[in-house]
């Protein structure tokens, strides 16, 4: 808590689990920068540098992605507040769903910073005359850190894109790949 009190030090990150400030702090002592973790009023942490340290620190975690995306968990997504649901409430916690845990699956592969994942899915239909359904669909967007090749896992992750929605086939899941840049 000292840490707080000095003059020299300010925050650089609040509001992360303790798992989270650990990382970060690590992320600083390997770039050389002193970080401390401190515990906030309300359980979460924060990240305490020297002031002459920001800007340095702050593109030590912009290139890392840190801190990294919270993701829901299919529990917390499908809570439900009230007693009824219309179908089309449903559809989108279930095509949220699918999104969190995909962009989760992909986040754990090593070198990735940052995941998004958009599924389209046709709303479901009670018209027996309609024949044509939409196909669904998946893009994906990939930050990974410099030095790692992911380009050799785009059909990969693809396909583990599309074994996670029903009904949609590789060829519907559009992956993006890029690499931070880093400003000299």
């Amino acid at each position: 808590m000292l840490v707080g009190c000095d003059g020299n030090y300010i925050v650089l990150v609040n509001g992360v689990n303790q798992s989270m400030a650990n990382a970060i702090v690590l992320q600083l002592g390997e770039n050389s920068i002193p970080a401390n973790k401190q515990q906030d009023k309300d359980l979460s942490f924060s990240v305490l540098v020297p002031k002459k340290d920001q800007v340095k620190a702050l593109g030590i975690l912009r290139i890392n992605g840190t801190p990294s995306q919270q993701y829901s968990s299919l529990g917390e997504v499908f809570k439900k507040d009230g007693f009824i649901s219309s179908p089309l409430e449903e559809q989108g916690r279930f095509i949220y769903a699918l999104q969190q845990q995909i962009a989760k699956m992909i986040s754990q592969i090593d070198g990735v910073i940052d995941v998004e994942c958009q599924v389209s899915l046709a709303p479901s239909s009670d018209n027996l005359w309609q024949n044509d359904q939409v196909k669904p669909a998946a893009a994906v967007f990939i930050k990974y850190k410099n030095g790692y090749r992911l380009d050799l896992y785009v059909n990969r992750i693809k396909q583990l894109v599309a074994n996670s929605v029903p009904g949609l086939s590789p060829e519907r899941v559009e992956v993006l790949t890029m690499t931070p840049v880093i400003d000299k």
